[in-house]
Parts: structure tokens; C-alpha cells; sequence
């Protein structure tokens, strides 16, 4: 299997991943028609419409290194809240979701989410991957 194949394939687990979960928990999923579209699915409920993007990140390092970006043959694709309001990260180890607002990423630059303790120790400037398991962030 290709690269793009395989990208592809990651892809579509994560979004089917993250549509099931959404409607157990009682949203209303749209998914848009078309390539190129900057979000994956639509999640509503009680009104409150979000534009979800879906990523499928393997962690490396007891971290989730996100990117608020994509690239295809031809550009990059920047996230910004513009076009998302939501990337959310299933990782395929755990099998958990974190739904993170596009608002978090500095100057469109990259995060790192902490799923386990640094080997030093260290806590500083540590973004844990567990502040953003709460799907309410979807409701406001």
C-alpha cells in the first residue's frame, strides 16, 4: 500500500472513530460532500453547530505531537478559525478522542499533548492530553 493510501485508510478510521462516538453521545453528525472541504464533519446538537477536523495521530513518546495543517499533492492546507472550530485527535493506541478548539494553537503552530510524565520530570509549559477529553467543548 502507498503512502497516500495509507494516509487515506488512517483517515477514514479516525472519522469513522470520532462520527460513532459523537452520535453516542447524542450530537447530530452531517459530513460534507466533496474533496478539499477544510472540515471533516459538522457535529450539532442543542443547536450549537462546530466544524470538526479529524486527525489520526499514533503517539510517540508518551506525546501526541499536532499539527493544525494538512498537505495533499499540491499545498498545505492551514487550520485556523476560519474554517475549523475543532480538531479533533483520535489516537489509535488508547483509542481515545481529544477534541481541541483551534483556538489553542499558537500562531498556528504546533502542540504537543502529554499523555504520560516526562522522564525528567519536568512540568513545565505541559499541555496534558486529559484536558481536552471533555466533549462539551462541542455544546458552547
Amino acid at each position: 500500500m502507498n503512502w497516500m493510501a495509507l494516509t487515506k485508510k488512517k483517515g477514514a478510521i479516525a472519522e469513522t472513530k470520532v462520527l460513532a462516538y459523537l452520535t453516542e453521545k447524542g450530537f447530530n453528525v452531517s459530513v460534507p460532500w466533496g474533496e478539499d472541504i477544510r472540515y471533516d464533519l459538522v457535529s450539532e446538537k442543542n443547536g450549537v453547530f462546530k466544524r470538526v477536523q479529524v486527525k489520526y495521530i499514533t503517539p510517540k513518546n508518551g506525546r501526541l505531537d499536532i499539527f493544525p495543517r494538512s498537505a495533499n499533492n499540491w499545498n498545505t492546507i492551514k487550520y485556523t478559525s476560519k474554517n475549523i472550530d475543532v480538531m479533533a485527535i483520535y489516537d489509535p493506541k488508547s483509542g481515545r478522542i481529544y477534541f481541541i478548539p483551534i483556538t489553542v494553537f499558537p500562531n498556528n503552530s504546533k502542540i504537543n499533548l502529554r499523555l504520560l510524565p516526562c522522564k525528567n520530570n519536568q512540568e513545565k509549559n505541559i499541555i496534558w492530553a486529559s484536558e481536552f477529553e471533555d466533549i462539551d467543548i462541542l455544546e458552547k
